[in-house]
Formats: structure tokens, C-alpha cells, sequence
């Protein structure tokens, strides 16, 4: 298809932390400065989105929204989010904002929203079903009486169900019993299992495809890489094979060690970052074989500069023997912090290093890139627990 030359002039972030999570941030920030007019945040946290951003504009956090319905991977519970404070300061939802952003686009937004967030969540709480003990028919999850209707000034109907209104958002979830030789089992695709013919999937073949000729023609207009139908081993982008300069003699190139990014107790995924209480008790440094270390000249707790094609960071060492000779491990998360002078981040971001690179189907090979390590000869690096806070910018 070739590349796609598209004239962004305005970013728009929703909730997801994208800047910091996907490929190549020092590429995407340059990209921000150079070629963006506008970027704009929605956050209720400084972090590395809202940094770079010309406009953030404080949203609501899980706890200061009207509420919501949460569906884990457990089909037999039904979670909710429910509202436990007013909006703080000048915070508002997503909505919220979303709405105004629309008004002055010249959208119609009632037509586009046209019930209140609190009317959208009593419709779910309302809506909310769960099968009878015959394992096939469907009733109402939730008593709802006249009185809640009115106390909660929403519109609907009153309903008998399992649990009261008042006790599922108490609780917070429903949990569905199960006892023996119960109705309640489950066959993903049983239709299919026990009749293939009579009901296929929606397949060119009718079945199940562990080679799919459709996704392979869909990655070849992408240019993506092939995957061959019969398993075969194919070497990773940008790994072991291509950290030799000459693989035949097992010479090592300018960036000899495989790095992977673990995720780590410190955050869920970058979320967190900013607890001091957190940072205190996980250092985030990167790991790395004693061997590996002696032969640099590499001490336990000394900081390293760890560099890739994409970008330089600087972390705190920690030598061990779990480490693979070769493979380095830099935990997934931290927030950016870019020395503008040198251009390092000194917080180390492990997406400071990677690059994108489309392979097989269009997945991106986060977890596969190569670096070099060497002593750290600048100014001594501050702890990150002994750094200010990011609160306000």
C-alpha cells in the first residue's frame, strides 16, 4: 500500500496513555512539536500524554462518575463501579466534555447523547439479566421499585428480580451460584461442535482456520510479514540473530543485548508511576547477568546507560544470575522524564527504546529490540523516589 500521507494537524487523547505505552516516544514527540498544531489531553494525572499536550483538561476518575457496569472475564459475576464523590475541583467526565467539544463543532449532541449519564447507568443496572435455574430462559437481575425510580429521578419501570437494587450496588457485585448438575454449563461453539456442517463459522472453509487465507491476503495489502501455513521457526525482528554483525562468526554488533520489558509491581502498566509510596519500594532499575556486568565493569545498584536506534535512557543496574548472558530486562511503564540537553530519558521509559515494527499479522514487536549497555559517566542519577512528585506542570 505504501505510506500513507496523512496532514495531522490536531491530537485529540481520550483515556488511554498512548504517547507513553506505544513505540518510540522520542519519535512521537518530535512528531508533536514539529507537525501538530494542537494536542489535547483529557487526564486526571500529569502524566506523559498530558505533558506534551498544549491543552489538559481535568477529567472525572472512576470515583467521581455517575457509575458504570463492569464485565470481567468470569461470565458468572457482574461487577459496579459506583460513584463515591462529586466531581473534585474543575474535573468533569468524558462526556462531559466530549458534549462540549461537539456543541461547538456545530453537533447536535442531544441527538448524539440523549439520555443523562445517570439515566445511562439505571438503564444498564435496569437492563441487567441472568438465566433461570432451567439454564435457558432469562429474568431480571434487579428488584427495582418505584421509590428507587423516583429517589434516583430517572425514568423506567419498576421490575422483580434476584437481589434489590439498593444490595447489588451495596455489595458492588453479583455472583451466580453454581452447585452440582446444575443448568449452567457452558460449550463455546457447540452448535458448531456437534454439527459442523449445519452450522459453520463464518469462514471461507466453514471451520475452524489455524491457517487463515483471508488474514494473509488482508496482511499482504498492509505489507505486514508472511507467516508460512505450515509452523516453521522465523527469526524476531530485531532479535538474537540481528544483534551479530556477522552471525556466522558470532560477532556482536554496535547493539549486542537482547531487551525485553517486564511488567512490574511498581505500576499497572504505567498507571501508578506517580505513587511515591511505590517508588520508594520498586526502584525500577534493569536487570542484568553478573557475568555480563563483570565484563563491563558493571556494579550492583550503578547506573548504565542503556542505548537503542530509537533513544537513550539511564537506570540503576541490578546484577544477578536469573538473567539469560546477553538479555537485559527494563520494566514496562515509567513515566517519560526527557533531559531536553541531552535528550536521555532519565526515567526510563522502555518505550524510549523500541520501534515500530508490523510483523506476522500486523502485531507489533514491543517485547523484541536490541541495546547496548556501558557505565554511566554523567551526573549521579536521582533516585526516582527522591523526585518531585509530578502533580501540576
Amino acid at each position: 500500500m505504501g505510506d500513507v500521507n496523512a496532514n495531522i494537524q490536531m491530537i485529540i487523547h481520550p483515556f488511554n496513555a498512548t504517547l507513553q505505552t506505544r513505540a518510540n516516544i522520542s519519535q512521537s514527540i518530535e512528531a508533536y512539536r514539529k507537525d501538530v498544531e494542537l494536542v489535547v489531553t483529557a487526564a486526571y494525572v500529569p502524566h506523559t500524554c498530558a505533558k506534551y499536550s498544549d491543552i489538559v483538561l481535568p477529567v472525572t476518575t472512576e470515583w467521581e462518575r455517575e457509575g458504570t457496569i463492569l464485565n470481567p472475564s468470569n461470565r458468572e459475576v457482574i461487577i459496579a463501579a459506583v460513584n463515591v464523590t462529586p466531581p473534585l475541583y474543575e474535573a468533569k467526565s468524558d462526556q462531559w466534555i466530549a458534549k462540549e467539544i461537539g456543541k461547538r463543532l456545530g453537533i447536535n449532541v442531544d441527538e448524539v447523547f440523549p439520555v443523562s449519564e445517570k439515566q445511562q447507568f439505571f438503564n444498564k443496572l435496569n437492563g441487567a439479566t441472568i438465566i433461570g435455574e432451567d439454564g435457558k430462559t432469562t429474568e431480571p437481575l434487579l428488584t427495582i421499585t418505584q421509590a428507587d425510580i423516583d429517589e434516583w429521578q430517572v425514568t423506567g419501570k419498576p421490575q422483580q428480580g434476584r437481589i434489590t437494587l439498593n444490595e447489588f450496588l451495596t455489595v458492588g457485585k453479583y455472583q451466580v451460584k453454581r452447585t452440582k448438575g446444575d443448568n449452567y454449563g457452558y460449550i463455546a461453539y457447540e452448535d458448531f461442535i456437534r454439527d459442523p456442517e449445519g452450522n459453520p463459522r463464518p469462514t471461507p472453509s466453514g471451520k475452524f482456520e489455524i491457517y487463515c487465507q483471508t488474514l494473509v491476503e488482508k496482511a499482504d495489502e498492509c505489507g505486514w510479514t508472511k507467516l508460512p501455513p505450515i509452523p516453521e521457526y522465523i527469526p524476531s525482528a530485531n532479535g538474537y540473530e540481528a544483534s551479530f554483525k556477522d552471525f556466522s562468526k558470532k560477532e556482536k554488533g554496535d547493539y549486542p543485548f537482547q531487551i525485553y520489558n517486564p511488567h512490574y509491581l511498581r505500576r499497572s502498566h504505567s498507571t501508578l508511576d506517580n505513587v511515591p509510596w511505590l517508588r520508594e519500594q520498586w526502584p525500577s532499575p534493569i536487570y542484568i547477568n553478573a557475568s555480563d556486568a563483570k565484563r563491563l565493569g558493571i556494579k550492583h545498584g550503578e547506573t548504565v546507560l542503556v542505548t537503542s536506534p530509537q533513544g537513550k535512557i539511564v537506570r540503576p543496574a541490578l546484577v544477578t544470575q536469573t538473567m539469560k548472558p546477553g538479555v537485559v530486562a527494563l520494566p514496562h511503564g515509567s513515566w517519560t522524564n526527557v533531559d531536553e540537553k541531552t535528550g536521555i530519558d532519565m526515567a526510563g521509559a522502555d518505550n524510549t527504546l523500541t520501534i515500530q515494527v508490523p510483523t506476522g499479522l500486523g502485531t507489533s514487536g514491543w517485547n523484541t529490540m536490541l541495546c547496548n549497555i556501558e557505565k554511566w559517566h554523567g551526573d549521579q542519577l536521582v533516585p526516582d523516589a527522591a523526585i518531585p512528585q509530578r502533580i501540576i506542570f
